[in-house]
């Protein structure tokens, strides 16, 4: 389902896949700094399609994302700042979009179960953003209104990625994946 990037060639192949998707949309680049987790997102055949960089939050340090959206402003975020993440990233390739988005957020919902991540800050693309509420019912709440930023216009929202997890059987797509994931190891 997913590989946490571990070593320098695992990282090339990370950047190479974000960095086709964000050419693909017109998006500009940006490279993070401070601690992260990088997720490789495997399709059925363990194939890298897809990535996802969870980063730590932290309400003080004025970083980018809290630069384009006030999320330390936020109660929630305020009162949960040690279990929140800050989600980038997250992309997958074209050819494979579709049958491995439920990869990705299940992924995703993984990982945060893993890590006690209760929500993750986000500046969503707008279909991805429709996407994760329409088809996938994600608990999650539109926090502002979309902002340029980087290429394209983006909504910031807070998912609360551990009802997520906590609540599997609410999700039919999601059992459909979870049964058995496993952390793949190379």
């Amino acid at each position: 389902m997913y590989k946490i990037v571990e070593n320098l060639e695992e990282a090339n192949v990370f950047n190479q896949i974000w960095m086709e998707c964000w050419l693909e949309k017109g998006f500009e680049f940006e490279f993070s700094k401070g601690l992260t987790e990088l997720l490789l997102i495997k399709n059925q055949n363990n194939m890298n399609v897809g990535t996802i960089e969870v980063k730590s939050y932290n309400l003080k340090e004025k970083n980018n994302i809290n630069q384009v959206f006030p999320f330390y402003k936020l109660k929630t975020i305020q009162q949960y700042v040690d279990q929140t993440a800050e989600l980038d990233k997250a992309a997958i390739l074209k050819e494979h979009r579709g049958e491995n988005l439920d990869r990705l957020i299940t992924s995703l919902a993984h990982f945060a179960e893993q890590k006690e991540i209760k929500y993750c800050v986000a500046l969503l693309e707008g279909v991805f953003c429709k996407a994760l509420r329409r088809v996938y019912k994600m608990p999650m709440e539109v926090v502002g209104e979309k902002i340029f930023y980087k290429g394209d216009y983006v909504i910031p929202a807070i998912i609360h990625i551990e009802k997520l997890y906590k609540d599997k059987k609410d999700y039919s797509w999601l059992m459909k994946q979870w049964p058995g994931l496993q952390l793949l190891e190379v």
